[in-house]
């Protein structure tokens, strides 16, 4: 199987819906009520689940604007907009304290997390590179890292980055995993991304995003 197959395979797995993003964004920044396309339906539901709601991004809101100042809060008020999918909001309250000569801790990591679903990989790349400086450990700003160069189709390089943030990861890796085998098998190393994929779902064996593209990556392996 050729890489160029792998590629577009993982590319329609991986890369982010960046249109949608953008359109839908827009339209609840500017209070249009439109009707929603799937993928922004999709979208939609990722906010619900990750369990941002109106009240508590208002409750974030207000505790922002009581100390504009405030890098923790703003960078928890950052992180639900992203969360509910404002963009655009997110990065103009972040990004004056990510600029800073010593941001706090965790607000350039948020800040390439913004940049990633805005689509902007290499200034998502820069911010994470930042991260990384600040906090070698920073497990999170390795994926972003890994995240930017393989959608710029560095891939060894993306794997460097998701292998460094897998040995400094906590709780469950399962997601830089995938991430990991995903970059594996478009770099044409299929047997060590199944294997990678087979480990991954033997630590979560409900997650449908990891059985899907084990399915894949076996059925082209054998084709």
């Amino acid at each position: 199987m050729k890489k160029t197959t792998y590629m577009v395979l993982l590319a329609s797995l991986t890369l982010p819906l960046a249109g949608c993003q953008t359109t839908q964004n827009a339209n609840k920044e500017s209070g249009k009520a439109v009707a929603l396309s799937p993928a922004e339906e999709a979208f939609e539901q990722a906010a619900i689940k990750s369990g941002i709601s109106n009240t508590s991004l208002v409750m974030l809101e207000k505790k922002y604007k009581r100390d504009s100042q405030n890098a923790s809060a703003a960078l928890a008020y950052a992180k639900g907009l992203r969360q509910a999918n404002y963009l655009n909001r997110a990065s103009l309250i972040l990004k004056p304290f990510a600029n800073n000569n010593a941001p706090k801790e965790g607000i350039l990591t948020e800040m390439s997390m913004i940049e990633l679903a805005m689509g902007n990989y290499t200034t998502a790349e820069n911010y994470s590179q930042k991260a990384i400086v600040q906090n070698p450990q920073d497990y999170l700003a390795y994926q972003n890292l890994g995240i930017a160069l393989d959608a710029k189709e560095m891939h060894p390089e993306a794997e460097r980055a998701f292998r460094k943030g897998l040995e400094h990861w906590k709780g469950d890796p399962t997601t830089i995993m995938n991430n990991l085998a995903l970059n594996l098998a478009t770099q044409g190393f299929i047997d060590e991304a199944i294997e990678v994929l087979e480990r991954a779902q033997a630590l979560s064996p409900d997650r449908i995003e990891i059985e899907r593209n084990l399915r894949i990556i076996r059925t082209l392996n054998e084709r």
